[in-house]
């Protein structure tokens, strides 16, 4: 009995680990003064634990360090992936690397072992 506490303390138990794998521009349209960007992030659960059905995650997305969007997620089965979209658009003229994005997983009050172990990749950052 002791030797499957001390190998369960060691491996640390089993639990759901929620990552952003990528995310990067899927295409950049121009449209007059405008450039419309569209940036897809993969987020994929990485074990082999079921996330509950009714878990209400998402993705928040932050430009230049202020909160733009929140993109909402589907429970995560094991080793399962969901591709999503954020688009916005920017000055044709702005520079390269001006505008700065960060991605970051939110379980919006959800937790457990069965939510997240923060194992993972939590947040992403990507300059456009």
């Amino acid at each position: 009995m002791l030797a499957l506490i001390l190998a369960a303390a060691l491996t640390g138990g089993s639990c759901a680990n929620t990552s952003i794998l990528s995310a990067g521009v899927q295409s950049a349209t121009a449209n007059g003064g405008l450039t419309h960007y569209t940036i897809a992030i993969t987020v994929q659960n990485q074990s082999d634990i079921r996330q509950p059905g009714n878990l209400l995650q998402s993705l928040d997305v932050f430009q230049n360090r202020q909160r733009v969007d929140k993109i909402g997620l589907q429970p995560l089965g094991p080793k399962q992936s969901q591709k999503v979209t954020y688009s916005f658009d920017r000055a044709a003229d702005a520079g390269v690397g001006t505008t700065h994005l960060t991605f970051t997983l939110d379980f919006n009050g959800g937790s457990g072992n069965n939510v997240d172990c923060h194992a993972g990749n939590q947040t992403f950052k990507i300059t456009v």
